[in-house]
């Protein structure tokens, strides 16, 4: 277990602070630091992999008590002292969050909450990262959602306990993202209490079941010697909300052996849920591992009504238990679901045990060396979350400082060592079919990014038709933030817009007459484009032009994508002769969209659109700066793309000519290139001096990339999405926080199109949350 990083906090040194953190699907972490002698709190988010740009969300007199992420990590839920319930939105700007619902419980004091599941699992099995189907791989989980709608769709809401035992919950409306200027919708939370009788609750945790039920176990203050532990059910009926609590069996301890209880929580071990309880004693600490098991209990011969007659009872056993020598202060447990669960032990003489299953312990970190530093004294943490692949360990002193961990990975097997890349590739293929953030992962394999990316998209070809074209965009993304690392994105990047501008050029087409016709106008125009016909004029007599009717207003309004598509098809031949000499110095120069044979042939298939349209609306075809009058720019970019598209791996000798010819003929546009962002895994492989000490709120500056290219066009600011020049003073600006993309917050959208085409863009293509600049 190795320390990563550490961020050093902008308050006050002061050591009586405590910390609330949660990490997000997106690896984004969200935190709380609370002094203990001021009421109100501050709620902070920040990236992984630039942990030292901090954003404040909101700042309350209030006290918080708990944070946590729904599955998608766009909505916080934030809890506080006095009944208070909000859930915050970002709306994917990261810098920019609104209350969206609020909701409040009068004279109670919450103390946790949660998301409702949704009913997705997918269970990774370490054993299974060989195979090479993702249905092989991954195996879903039988969930039900915590609350369904009509048609078993599964809603989104929230469930909290409060101080005094009351359950309440609320169901969130299915729609838009409000405006950031509108107030907070407010919701009526549902109320049961938790048991018959109610007392003040010292400890809880909660957990989902796949039956759709919650655990909960609570330890009253007024009787420290039982855990109390319920199965809550919520059910929708006519869009109200009802709740039913049931009790479980309670541990009960022996009142001569009895410890102090500090920590109780839940985790998922073997598919089963499982308690752990842990103890504060005068020689140290103990951790216990609790399971409920069902037994068969015979039933007496006299009342017996048939032979062999038994009544099932529920009891819980202490499986195992593990010692420390010092107290505990924190405790999480990981969140991907694998055979090998894990418990992240945070003791008080800031040393980290991770523990299996079974109390077997695993690793040990010692960090005195790292947080002891002249601004704190007897620095301790305090906190700790880990990320949802299991793979950084992010923890808060009571100095308010934030360190990154690498854990040890609990899946390695025999054949580990004889298959190292295969662990890590299955761990990204997970984040593709699931949607979570691969950062964390990516971070720590960075001087294997090549032989990944090869694994990745080697593995990603043996998928049916129907999985590839499903994950397609997921596995665009991941491969697009892999070679960012290693400074080569920009033809992915293109890749990606090229292919999102495919999708939405073909959704536009509608067959004429839908009754004689098997395929759509796209399917028959890849067809008629698989014979190598380099003349598009002859393609055009091969189709039938109603089939490709678009408005002309819309038309219009596409005019800077479609101008985009011929710049990307000038750059492809004008820079393919160099290509052509770089693959036959050297063997492995990255992803080249020049090599790819799928990009070539869905730029021919818009070329031709673009040229059928042209002759519905002229003004909707690319400009171009000729030198020779007599060409015809498109013509001539789908005869020369042809002859690419039948040998992409060695051209001929006079297709290169031909390309060297075309920009003494054409004024080329340069593509220009995003800003860079500054990003900790983008030279991470080049310094070994772990770990890191950042600032927070002040950018490392031996991290910045400095783009010389960009330096030439410093006036002028482009849209990557509408392609468009904003000029040297735009305004009302969204920077993308992870590539730099920049995007217009101005909406000039007029035709249904164009909106289509922004609400495509809530992310980044990279997957990565906007800034407003």
């Amino acid at each position: 277990m190795t320390i990563i990083y550490k961020v050093q906090g902008e308050s006050s040194p002061s050591s009586t602070k405590s910390v609330i953190s949660s990490i997000s699907s997106k690896n984004i972490i969200a935190f709380s630091v609370l002094e203990e002698l001021e009421a109100g709190s501050q709620i902070f988010v920040c990236d992984l992999i630039s942990p030292w740009q901090l954003h404040n969300i909101t700042s309350s007199k209030k006290v918080l008590r708990a944070l946590e992420w729904n599955s998608n990590g766009e909505f916080l839920l934030a809890v506080y002292n006095n009944g208070n319930i909000e859930i915050w939105s970002a709306d994917k700007v990261l810098n920019s969050w609104h209350l969206q619902y609020k909701a409040n419980i009068p004279g109670e004091d919450i103390i946790t909450g949660k998301f409702f599941h949704n009913g997705k699992s997918i269970y990774f099995h370490s054993q299974k990262k060989d195979l090479p189907t993702y249905a092989d791989k991954f195996e879903r989980l039988e969930h039900r959602p915590t609350v369904e709608h009509f048609g078993s769709a599964p809603a989104e809401g929230v469930v909290i306990i409060t101080a005094s035992g009351l359950v309440g919950s609320f169901i969130i409306p299915n729609s838009k993202y409000s405006d950031s200027l509108c107030p907070a919708v407010e919701l009526k939370p549902v109320t049961q209490s938790l048991g018959l009788s109610r007392f003040y609750i010292s400890l809880c945790s909660m957990s989902h079941c796949p039956n759709g039920h919650l655990n909960v176990a609570v330890n009253y203050s007024c009787r420290p010697k039982i855990i109390y532990c319920f199965k809550v059910g919520i059910n929708l009926d006519n869009d109200n909300l009802f709740i039913k609590c049931e009790a479980l069996p309670s541990i009960f301890f022996n009142a001569t052996n009895y410890k102090q209880i500090s920590q109780i929580g839940w985790i998922a071990s073997n598919k089963e849920d499982v308690l752990y309880i842990g103890y504060n004693t005068i020689d140290g600490s103990l951790l216990e591992q609790w399971h409920l098991s069902k037994k068969h209990q015979a039933v007496h011969k006299l009342l017996q009504k048939n032979k062999g007659d038994f009544v099932q009872s529920e009891t819980w056993e202490n499986i195992a238990k593990v010692n420390f020598l010092v107290g505990i202060t924190g405790i999480c447990s990981s969140k991907l679901l694998t055979q090998m669960s894990q418990i992240y032990v945070t003791l008080k003489d800031n040393t980290i045990q991770i523990v299996e299953p079974g109390m077997k312990k695993v690793a040990l970190t010692i960090a005195d060396r790292l947080i002891t530093d002249d601004r704190c004294n007897n620095n301790k943490f305090v906190s700790a979350d880990i990320t949802h692949m299991n793979q950084i360990l992010v923890l808060f002193d009571n100095c308010g400082q934030m360190y990154a961990m690498q854990v040890t990975n609990p899946m390695s097997d025999k054949n580990y060592k004889l298959n190292t890349l295969s662990l890590q590739t299955s761990l990204l293929e997970y984040c593709i079919i699931t949607g979570v953030d691969a950062s964390d992962v990516l971070m720590l394999n960075l001087n294997n990014l090549d032989l990944l990316i090869e694994k990745l998209t080697e593995n990603f070809t043996k998928q049916s038709t129907i999985t590839r074209h499903f994950y397609y965009s997921n596995f665009l993304c991941l491969k697009s933030n892999m070679c960012r690392i290693q400074s080569r994105q920009q033809d992915f990047d293109n890749l990606i817009i090229l292919h999102t501008i495919s999708i939405t050029f073909k959704s536009l087409l509608r067959p004429a007459d839908l009754s004689c016709q098997d395929k759509g106008p796209g399917d028959n125009l890849a067809m008629i484009l698989a014979d190598p016909s380099a003349d598009i004029d002859k393609v055009l007599f091969s189709l039938d032009g109603k089939d490709f009717a678009v408005e002309p207003l819309t038309l219009q309004s596409l005019q800077q994508l479609i101008q985009w598509v011929s710049d990307l098809a000038l750059n492809i031949l004008k820079k393919l002769p160099n290509e052509v000499i770089k693959a036959k110095m050297s063997k492995k120069q990255g992803y080249d969209i020049s090599r790819d044979s799928v990009a070539i042939s869905s730029i021919r298939e818009l070329l031709v659109m673009t040229r059928i349209w042209g002759l519905l609306n002229p003004q909707c075809l690319p400009t171009y700066t000729k030198s020779v009058e007599n060409i015809d720019v498109l013509a001539t970019l789908f005869r020369l793309l042809t002859r690419l598209g039948q040998n992409t791996a060695e051209p001929d000798d006079f297709l290169l000519d031909e390309c060297s010819l075309l920009s003494t003929q054409v004024l080329i546009p340069q593509k220009q290139f995003s800003n860079p962002a500054t990003l900790l895994n983008n030279h991470l492989s080049l310094y070994k001096s772990y770990p890191f000490i950042f600032l927070a709120s002040m950018e490392p500056s031996w991290l910045k990339d400095i783009n010389y290219e960009e330096v030439v066009f410093a006036s002028d600011t482009k849209d990557g999405v509408s392609n468009l020049h904003l000029g040297a003073k735009a305004s009302s600006l969204r920077r993308c926080i992870r590539c730099g993309l920049v995007n217009s917050l101005q909406n000039v959208t007029k035709t249904a199109a164009m909106k289509a085409w922004c609400q495509r863009w809530l992310y980044c293509h990279c997957g990565g949350f906007w800034i407003k600049v």
